[in-house]
């Protein structure tokens, strides 16, 4: 069984089924052509149950090949500038997520919860943008893909086949009742590229991390900082190149995004700046924007089970040079080490904001997803300052 384990909810809407929330919930692959949650044995319909709650819950429905999304952002804060992506009108329909009319005629279902026809004859159907974008019509090339051939339909069925083997990514916005898609042609090499670059910054914080708590000098790192600027030169190349920004489809997201890019760009003249080594300075926290922003090249959206982690790791590195700015002697009269932790707080709030409360199932989780984040970050900064005293006197030893 092909799946793509990211975290599930433990949060319960009905007795047999979890309830739908951020992140993705992943999808069952084999289980063509219907969406069906990992570990389900049943596909769950749209028109009521789980589907239809988080549907009403939510301000637009996500899927791809990661898995099926209720995005909490209302329908309006979507961006109205979807750049690449293709529309077409889409009205709610309790055969699938929603279904595109042509007049009285049918044309077109998405993600059908029945049996899943497709016309023998595609020279049949309407055109619209999608049935244009692949041979015959389609995008589906499984050889099992557990669909039936009809001899007189004249309309297509996109279903779970489509969504994986042509890399499709739709967004449905529930309210204006228009359907988004387009296709992820992200490249193998571009893949290997990322997960050998976030492998190597996680090595990176790790050796800062161990540095810090053992009280040592970070050293040149010209190499980790050779990192931070190929990370912020692959994201321009994206950006440039590929419309990255054109993939994140809310403004709270887009808005996160941009601000992480520039703290990276400011902190790639920063960091290589002689006046910014000190004792406050250190590449974990640009290094940890780094990876959220290479999460977000891989999943178009800040809303992933990794997000919450290393924005604990980014606040526990913020609440430890505060603490060295209010105790420790050397670094009090330092009034340019001070701004430039005001800066990291400032990225921190926003990841706080537009990273953790905006991608919560709801606004009291939200509320409780930030306080377990301050509180972990402050705990356990406290904790490694207190702990880098112990190291202090052995390395004041000549």
């Amino acid at each position: 069984m092909t799946t793509l384990a990211l975290r599930r909810t433990p949060w319960r809407l009905f007795s047999t089924h979890p309830a739908l929330a951020m992140p993705y919930d992943a999808i069952d692959h084999s289980a063509m052509p219907h969406v069906v949650l990992a570990g389900q044995r049943e596909q769950l319909p749209w028109h009521h149950g789980p589907h239809f709650t988080s549907r009403l819950a939510a301000g637009y429905t996500r899927a791809s090949d990661f898995g099926l999304l209720f995005g909490r952002t209302r329908s309006s804060r979507l961006r109205p500038d979807m750049g690449l992506w293709h529309s077409e009108v889409c009205s709610v329909s309790r055969e699938g997520l929603c279904e595109q009319m042509s007049g009285d005629r049918s044309q077109m279902l998405f993600l059908p919860q029945g049996v899943v026809e497709i016309p023998e004859d595609f020279s049949r159907l309407l055109p619209n943008s999608f049935s244009l974008a692949f041979p015959n019509g389609s995008s589906c090339e499984h050889k099992h893909s557990g669909r039936v051939a009809t001899q007189h339909d004249n309309r297509y069925e996109v279903s779970l086949c489509d969504l994986v083997d042509g890399k499709l990514d739709l967004v449905y916005d529930n309210a204006a009742g228009r359907i988004y898609w387009r296709q992820d042609n992200t490249g193998l090499t571009t893949k290997i590229f990322v997960s050998l670059l976030a492998v190597y910054i996680v090595s990176c914080v790790a050796e800062n991390m161990k540095n810090m708590i053992s009280n040592k000098p970070a050293g040149d790192g010209q190499h980790q900082h050779a990192v931070l600027v190929a990370t912020v030169l692959f994201l321009g190349y994206e950006l440039w190149w590929h419309d990255l920004a054109s993939c994140i489809v809310t403004h709270s997201e887009l808005d996160l995004f941009t601000l992480l890019y520039v703290y990276c760009i400011l902190e790639c003249f920063l960091q290589h700046d002689a006046v910014c080594v000190c004792t406050l300075r250190s590449k974990i926290s640009p290094l940890t924007v780094c990876l959220l922003l290479l999460l977000l090249r891989v999943y178009y959206t800040f809303d992933t089970p990794y997000t919450l982690p290393l924005t604990i790791l980014f606040g526990t590195r913020n609440w430890y040079k505060v603490l060295c700015l209010r105790l420790d002697k050397r670094t009090r009269q330092r009034r340019f080490e001070k701004l430039l932790v005001c800066l990291d707080l400032l990225v921190y709030a926003a990841l706080l904001s537009a990273g953790i409360q905006q991608h919560a199932a709801s606004p009291v989780q939200g509320a409780c997803d930030q306080i377990l984040t301050l509180a972990l970050s402050t705990l356990i900064g406290t904790v490694l300052y207190i702990y880098s005293f112990v190291f202090e006197g052995v390395n004041e030893i000549p």
